[in-house]
């Protein structure tokens, strides 16, 4: 009488092993893939609002009274033309949900933010370039001559940021601006280059970035950031000192720990 062929234990186990194995292989790929392409959504989403500002500000018909301002609060949160876009100002690489209520966000999070009196909330994912406001505010009121609030005073259009990757509405970097050491967070309370300095594309997993990050070693990660010449490009986090952030920059030898 003839045996009928079978697995046995071990080779069924080996089988499973493997199986196993090109699964998570598989699924790495396919993680990657998927944050591959939401990196290239959130480009297109920084080039319309870059391509938005410029024509904002260079309308000599309607809008002539802004009189060649690059930004304003009125562009940013107040035109209801932006304010309702969603898929346009949080970047796919966010969780779109905002139940937490108003607040900053994070390198997988939307920011949340109201401007009382004003009963309107906002959600979105990327800051503008304060430096760029129409008029000064905040950190700018300690610095009023680095402002850029015509677009004539931009002398580095292909290097100087208009929006970027956030964890808030705005930032005012400075040559000497740390990095964030939360790559996940930022720093909401310093209002310079750690809001910025959040690991959401690059090759990082937003989700997993560092919340306790040796800032002495090289910063993992990447942001699309659009520039003043509507331009939009991928930066390293460890490039960001190396673009034109407001008037009369001064690129650093090193960067700031």
């Amino acid at each position: 009488m003839r045996r009928k062929n079978a697995f046995t234990l071990i080779e069924l186990l080996v089988v499973i092993a493997v199986i196993g194995i090109l699964a998570a292989l598989l699924l790495t790929a396919l993680s990657a893939a998927k944050r591959k392409a939401q990196q290239s959504a959130c480009l297109s989403n920084v080039k319309q609002l870059t391509l938005c500002s410029y024509l904002y500000a260079t309308d000599t018909g309607t809008h002539a009274n802004y009189d060649d301002n690059p930004q304003t609060f009125s562009l940013w949160m107040g035109n209801p033309n932006l304010s309702n876009q969603l898929k346009i100002l949080v970047c796919p690489s966010t969780l779109q949900s905002t139940s937490g209520g108003p607040g900053p966000g994070a390198a997988d999070m939307p920011w949340v933010w109201n401007n009382p009196p004003s009963p309107n909330t906002y959600t979105g994912s990327y800051a503008l370039n304060g430096w760029l406001y129409s008029k000064t505010m905040y950190s700018a009121t300690d610095n009023p001559l680095f402002m850029m609030n015509k677009q004539s005073m931009i002398q580095k259009p292909s290097e100087t940021p208009v929006f970027c990757d956030s964890m808030w509405v705005d930032c005012w970097p400075l040559e000497t601006s740390p990095p964030s050491t939360d790559l996940y967070n930022g720093n909401f309370t310093d209002e310079g280059m750690a809001r910025c300095t959040i690991a959401r594309h690059g090759g990082v997993i937003p989700a997993k970035a560092s919340q306790n990050f040796d800032t002495t070693q090289r910063m993992p990660g990447a942001i699309n950031v659009g520039m003043a010449d509507g331009h939009v490009e991928l930066v390293r986090l460890e490039n960001l000192w190396q673009l034109s952030w407001h008037l009369n920059w001064q690129t650093p030898a090193t960067r700031p720990q």
